[in-house]
C-alpha cells in the first residue's frame, strides 16, 4: 500500500495514538527502573508495543514495525522471566539464579528504543515517510538482550489465570467513556462562547437601561445559560498538569546520570487541571526550572555526604488551586542560593553598584537572577547555570498574567513558586477610564483600590526627586499617572498634586508594588480577551483588547510591561537610597487583613487574598432560588450568605433595614464564588496576625489581636458549609 492511498484522518489517528502510547511506555520504563517487580508495567509496555506493531501492519512503515517488534520480543522475554521467578519461589528453588531484575543496560536500551520510535513518528509527521536512518544496530541490541533473558519454564499457569492474557483483553468502562476531539474545534467553540459572552454583556446594558420586567427575565435566563455553557466549554479545554509532569521522570533520570547525581521525585497535585493554552505556555519554563534544580541545586553524592545529607537529593513538584489561580511549586533540597554570591556577581556584571548591593535586601538580591544575561556560573554549560534563561522563564510567565517568586535557604534548598490563571480567554478585569477612554486591567494584577479625598491626597502624597509617592499604611509606593503614560505630550514632567479626589489602583507586578492613578473606576466584569492586530503588536503596554457591552473596544493593560515602561525599578532603587528601606510588599510575618463587622458589635476579618472583591448592592436586587438568596453580579448569579444568620448577636439589631447591602465576595476555589453580607466594611490593614486564642465558635478560624482589638478571623469554607453544604459539594 502506498502512503498516498492512506486517508489523512487515519494517519493522524495513528500518530496521535502512537505518541500517546509512547509516552506511557516511557513512564513505565522509568517505573521498572525504580522497581523491577512490576508486572503491571511490563504488561502495559508489551500491550502498547504490540498495538504499535499491529497498526504498522496496515501502514507502509517497515522500520517502525521492526523496531516495535524487537522491543516487544524483549519485553515478552522479561515477562516470562518474571513469571518463572515467581514459580521458582513457590517451588522453593531459591533465588540465587532465579531473582528477577531489570538491568540498567536493558533500561537504557529500551529508552533508546523509545527515542528512536519518537524520531520515526516525528519524521512521519513531517514528511509522511520513515526517512533514511538505519536502526539495525539497535534492533540487534534488543535481540541480543532478549536472548539473555530466555528461560526454561518450570511450570505453566492455567489459561484462566494467565495475567498477561487478562491484561491484554480487559477493556475498562473509562476507556469507552472518552472520545478524541480536535483541538481546533474546541478553540472554535471557545471563540463562539466568547462572542456569546459579549452579546450577554450588551443585553445586560439594555436590561439596566430600559428596566423592562419581561426583557429582564429573558436576559436572566440567557445569563444563566451563557454562564453554564462558558463553564462547560472551559472544562473541555482543561488538562491535568500531569500532561507536562509525566515527561519529567525521564528528563530527571537522564540529567542525574549525566551529572553523577541521585535524584528522587516527589509529586503532589498531578491531577490539577489547567486550560490547554496555559499548559502550552508553561511547558518550557517548568522544564527549565527542573533542569536548573538538578544542574545547580542538588549537590553531588559526595558533597551531600560531607554536609550530612542523604546521598539522594529530592525534587519537589506540587500543584494546587488557591484563590481562583493555580499554584505550581518546583523545588529541591540542595545547596540553595547564596545572597553574597548573587550580589558579588551582579556587581561583576555591572547590574548594580556596590552601594546598591550594600542596601539590597535578600528578596531583591534573589530577584536579580531574573535580569537578562545574569548568571552565577562563570562558565556556561549545556544545561546553563541557575540564572541563565531565567529572564525568559519570567517573561513567559508574565505573558499569561502569572507571577513567579523564589524562596531559597542556604544549605536547605530552593523553591520556585508560580501563580498562573486557569484560562486566558475569559478573565475578570477592572474597567477604568483615563482621558475619556476605557481600559481593562486583569484582576490578577490588582491588590486594592484607594480613593483619596483632596485633603488626604495633599497629606499622603509627596514628591521625592520628581517621583510622586503615596504613604500606604506606613510604606511608600511610587505613583504612576496613566494619563501621562498614554499622553506624555499633554502632561507636565511631574504630576501636580491638585485639590481633587484621586482614584488609585494598587498594582503588583514584577515583584514591585505601585499605585496607578486613573480618572475613574467603573466595575469588575468578565471580559473576552482578543489578540491585538499586527499593527499594534509593537505596543507592549497592552496585552490584548476586549469589546465592551456598548460595542466599543477597550485595550487591556499589561501591568508588568507598564512597570518596565515607567522604569519602576529605577524609581524603587532611588526611593531605597533615600529612605534606606525597600518598598517590597513581601513583609515577613505580615498579612493584609480585610476588617468588617459581620453582625453588630462583632469585629471580624479575612485575609485579603481570600477576598475576590467588595460590592454594594440594592437590597431590592436580592432574589430567592429555592431557599438560597442570590443576586446578579458581573454577569453571574452569585449566592449570598448573610453573616447575621451564621453568627447570631446579642446586640440589638437596627429597627429599619438599609436600602443597600455591603458584600465581601470570596472565591475559595475556582468553581465557587459567594457573597458574604456584612454589617459594615471597616478597613484593610497590614500587620502581624498575632494569634491570641482558639476559635471562639463554629465558622471562626482563630481569634487575633488587630489594632488592639480582638477580632474573629473567619473560616470561609466552614461558613459556606454551615450556610448551604450543597454549594460546597457542587465544587468538589
Amino acid at each position: 500500500m502506498e502512503l498516498t492511498e492512506i486517508d489523512n484522518d487515519d494517519l493522524e489517528a495513528f500518530l496521535v495514538e502512537s505518541n500517546e502510547g509512547l509516552s506511557q511506555i516511557e513512564r513505565d520504563i522509568i517505573e521498572l527502573e525504580k522497581n523491577s517487580v512490576n508486572r503491571e508495567a511490563l504488561d502495559r509496555i508489551y500491550r502498547s508495543l504490540h498495538t504499535l506493531k499491529g497498526n504498522c501492519g496496515f501502514l507502509p512503515f517497515p522500520k517502525l514495525e521492526s523496531l516495535a517488534h524487537a522491543g516487544e520480543s524483549l519485553i515478552s522475554c522479561l515477562r516470562d522471566r518474571f513469571t518463572q521467578s515467581l514459580e521458582s519461589q513457590e517451588l522453593n528453588l531459591g533465588k540465587s539464579d532465579r531473582q528477577f531484575t531489570v538491568t540498567p543496560q536493558i533500561i537504557s536500551t529500551l529508552l533508546q528504543t523509545v527515542d528512536s520510535i519518537r524520531q520515526l513518528l516525528s519524521q512521519i509527521t513531517t514528511t509522511k515517510s520513515e526517512g533514511n536512518d538505519d536502526y539495525s544496530t539497535l534492533i540487534r541490541a534488543l535481540a541480543e538482550l532478549a536472548e539473555t533473558q530466555q528461560v526454561v519454564t518450570v511450570s505453566s499457569l492455567s489459561p484462566a489465570l494467565q495475567p498477561s492474557e487478562l491484561a491484554e483483553t480487559t477493556i475498562t468502562g473509562a476507556e469507552s467513556a472518552h472520545i478524541r476531539v480536535n483541538v481546533s474545534l474546541l478553540d472554535q467553540m471557545m471563540n463562539l462562547v466568547g462572542e456569546l459572552v459579549l452579546t450577554r454583556n450588551q443585553m445586560m446594558g439594555f436590561a439596566d437601561k430600559y428596566q423592562d420586567g419581561s426583557f429582564a427575565a429573558i436576559y436572566q435566563h440567557l445569563n444563566l445559560i451563557t454562564a453554564q455553557l462558558q463553564t462547560g466549554v472551559m472544562k473541555t479545554r482543561l488538562q491535568p498538569i500531569s500532561t507536562i509532569w509525566q515527561k519529567f521522570p525521564r528528563v530527571i533520570r537522564d540529567l542525574a546520570i549525566a551529572h553523577g547525581k541521585q535524584v528522587a521525585v516527589e509529586i503532589q497535585g498531578a491531577d490539577t487541571e489547567v486550560d490547554k493554552s496555559i499548559i502550552e505556555a508553561i511547558k518550557d519554563p517548568l522544564t527549565h526550572l527542573v533542569r536548573n534544580c538538578i544542574d545547580h541545586g542538588i549537590e553531588s553524592p559526595t558533597e551531600r555526604t560531607t554536609v550530612g545529607k542523604p546521598i539522594t537529593g529530592k525534587l519537589f513538584l506540587k500543584a494546587f488551586y488557591e484563590n481562583s489561580k493555580v499554584n505550581i511549586e518546583i523545588g529541591d533540597d540542595g545547596r540553595g542560593l547564596s545572597i553574597t554570591q548573587l550580589k558579588r556577581r551582579a556587581q561583576q556584571l555591572s547590574f548594580v553598584s556596590s552601594a546598591q548591593a550594600e542596601i539590597m535586601n535578600d528578596a531583591d538580591a534573589i530577584n536579580l537572577i531574573f535580569l537578562p544575561g545574569f548568571s552565577t556560573s562563570e562558565q556556561v554549560t549545556n544545561l546553563s547555570g541557575r540564572g541563565v534563561g531565567m529572564d525568559i522563564v519570567k517573561s513567559n510567565i508574565d505573558k499569561i498574567n502569572g507571577s513567579i517568586e523564589i524562596d531559597s535557604q542556604p544549605g536547605k534548598g530552593t523553591r520556585f513558586k508560580l501563580k498562573i490563571p486557569l484560562t486566558l480567554t475569559i478573565i475578570p478585569a477592572l474597567i477604568i477610564r483615563s482621558n475619556g477612554d476605557r481600559y481593562a486591567i486583569p484582576q490578577a494584577s490588582l491588590q486594592e483600590l484607594v480613593r483619596l479625598e483632596p485633603e488626604q491626597a495633599l497629606q499622603q502624597i509627596e514628591i521625592f526627586y520628581d517621583v510622586p509617592v503615596y504613604h500606604l499604611r506606613g510604606h511608600l509606593i511610587p505613583l504612576v499617572y496613566l494619563n501621562q503614560v498614554l499622553h506624555p505630550s499633554n502632561s507636565p514632567h511631574s504630576a501636580p498634586i491638585e485639590p481633587s479626589p484621586l482614584n488609585l489602583i494598587v498594582i503588583q507586578a514584577d515583584n514591585y508594588q505601585f499605585g496607578l492613578v486613573v480618572d475613574a473606576v467603573e466595575d469588575i466584569q468578565d471580559i473576552v480577551v482578543k489578540p491585538l492586530g499586527k499593527q499594534l503588536k509593537a505596543l507592549s503596554l497592552f496585552t490584548g483588547a476586549t469589546i465592551m457591552g456598548d460595542g466599543q473596544v477597550a485595550l487591556i493593560i499589561d501591568a508588568a510591561n507598564l512597570a518596565t515602561q515607567v522604569k519602576l525599578h529605577e524609581k524603587q532603587q532611588l526611593l531605597s537610597s533615600i529612605t534606606g528601606t525597600t518598598i517590597s510588599p513581601e513583609l515577613e510575618e505580615r498579612q493584609l487583613i480585610l476588617l468588617f463587622q459581620g453582625t453588630p458589635g462583632a469585629p471580624m476579618g479575612i485575609p485579603v487574598a481570600i477576598a475576590f472583591r467588595l460590592e454594594e448592592i440594592k437590597r431590592a436586587a436580592v432574589e430567592k432560588v429555592g431557599n438560597q438568596a442570590v443576586v446578579r453580579s458581573s454577569g453571574r448569579i452569585l449566592p449570598l450568605i448573610d453573616l447575621k444568620n451564621i453568627f447570631p448577636s446579642d446586640q440589638p439589631t437596627p429597627s429599619h433595614e438599609t436600602e443597600t447591602l455591603q458584600l465581601v465576595i470570596v472565591s475559595p476555589n475556582p468553581e465557587l464564588s459567594v457573597g458574604l453580607v456584612v454589617e459594615r466594611i471597616v478597613d484593610i490593614v497590614e500587620e502581624p496576625l498575632t494569634i491570641k486564642g482558639i476559635p471562639s465558635r463554629p465558622g471562626v478560624l482563630c481569634c487575633a489581636v488587630i489594632q488592639g482589638q480582638i477580632t474573629e478571623i473567619l473560616d470561609v469554607e466552614a461558613v459556606i458549609k454551615m450556610a448551604n453544604p450543597y454549594l460546597w459539594q457542587l465544587t468538589q
